[in-house]
Parts: C-alpha cells; sequence; structure tokens
C-alpha cells in the first residue's frame, strides 16, 4: 500500500513519470483501493440502517447521495491514473 500511496502523491509532480509496467501495476492498486472504498461505504449504509437516522430519509435523498458517493469515489481513484497515463503519453511523443 506505500507504494500507491507514493505513486499518488507523485501524479501530481511534473517530472515524475511512470513505465507502462509501472501504471499497469498502479491500476490494479487502483482497483482494490476502489473495491476498499466501495466496501467501507456499504458498511456505513448498514450502519445507518440501523440508528434513527433512517427515519428521516427519503428513497430518493438516499439516490442521490449514493450516486454522488460512488462518482466521488471513482474520481478519486481514476484521475491520478489518467493523469499518469497522459504524462506517460507525452514523455514517450517528447521522447521521438
Amino acid at each position: 500500500m506505500r507504494y500507491y500511496i507514493t505513486t499518488y502523491r507523485n501524479t501530481f509532480r511534473p517530472g515524475h513519470t511512470l513505465s507502462g509496467k509501472q501504471l499497469a501495476k498502479f491500476l490494479l492498486y487502483s482497483v482494490v483501493v476502489f473495491a476498499l472504498l466501495m466496501g467501507l461505504y456499504l458498511l456505513a449504509w448498514q450502519v445507518v440502517i440501523y440508528t434513527p437516522v433512517v427515519d428521516y430519509l427519503t428513497a430518493p435523498g438516499a439516490r442521490q447521495f449514493s450516486l454522488y458517493a460512488v462518482h466521488f469515489f471513482q474520481v478519486m481513484v481514476l484521475l491520478p491514473v489518467a493523469i499518469h497515463l497522459l504524462k506517460m503519453m507525452a514523455a514517450y511523443i517528447c521522447r521521438k
């Protein structure tokens, strides 16, 4: 997990690029992190269901919140992958 966090931080450093193999490894770690975030999200819903807060939730509100949460997790995980991919392609094109 230390590799993922270091690579995530290096996403926003301009001089740091990844090779294709490193990018594939980072993508696999990103999928695992997304699965863990979704698991924590579902666990949080289980906690909410068994508390009195559920009485104040409406179905459209819960659905909208779920949609926003999933989109937020996707952006948090896939945006660094896209940035690394663009940096890798730019480095490859500039070398030629």
